[in-house]
């Protein structure tokens, strides 16, 4: 418990080392490179973490195959969260919190990612960390509005990862919600049952109101 609220730390650590050169491009050249190194150091912490543990696991194949979390945080530590809610709710919970986090996690990476490459581009039209997160959440849920829009091939790469999360994002949320609803209203023998006892009650009520008339 202790050691994932450090990686979380770490976590933090590493989205501050990431974000303050895109939000303060005018910061000093020594601070960008402690950035940078703050950044290598957090991401070799999760390495590190993840080969030790992977060593001294006995099934190394369930191990690999029981963690994938763990490998998408190596990837992109910002995910961090995903690995600790994983382990701490129910089934619906955790796809309802995992696409939350997912989605949060994914658009603010987004915004900072397409505001570091598309900024000094000629023509860009995404020039503020405002005009960014307005471009990642019309791009995440499909809208496109087309105000702003990538201009360089790294941005139009980006825009391509964000719109299928969004799709597969959404996608999850709907087949959650259709497998919630689905065993809510059920239409199996207890919704027959329930059907059957109205009728009945209904049945009852008439003889009752024909006798009194």
């Amino acid at each position: 418990m202790k050691a994932e609220w450090r990686m979380l730390v770490f976590a933090g650590v590493f989205l501050v080392a990431y974000a303050t050169p895109i939000l303060f491009p005018q910061m000093p050249s020594p601070w960008k490179l402690t950035c940078w190194i703050a950044q290598l150091g957090c991401w070799l912490v999760f390495l590190a973490e993840y080969v030790v543990r992977f060593a001294r696991a006995g099934d190394k194949k369930a191990f690999a195959k029981n963690n994938l979390i763990d490998l998408l945080v190596i990837m992109l530590p910002l995910m961090m969260p995903l690995r600790m809610l994983q382990r701490r709710l129910g089934f619906q919970r955790k796809v309802l919190t995992f696409t939350a986090t997912t989605t949060l996690v994914l658009g603010l990476a987004g915004s900072l990612a397409i505001l570091r490459v598309e900024r000094d581009a000629p023509g860009a039209t995404i020039l503020t960390f405002g005009d960014a997160v307005w471009w990642a959440v019309t791009t995440m849920t499909t809208t496109g509005y087309g105000d702003t829009y990538p201009v360089t091939a790294y941005g139009r790469i980006i825009a391509s990862v964000l719109m299928l999360g969004g799709v597969a994002l959404l996608g999850v949320v709907t087949a959650t919600l259709a497998s919630w609803f689905g065993r809510r209203f059920d239409t199996g023998d207890n919704t027959e049952k329930l059907l059957r006892e109205a009728l009945k009650e209904i049945g009852e009520l008439k003889e009752m109101l024909r006798t009194r008339g």
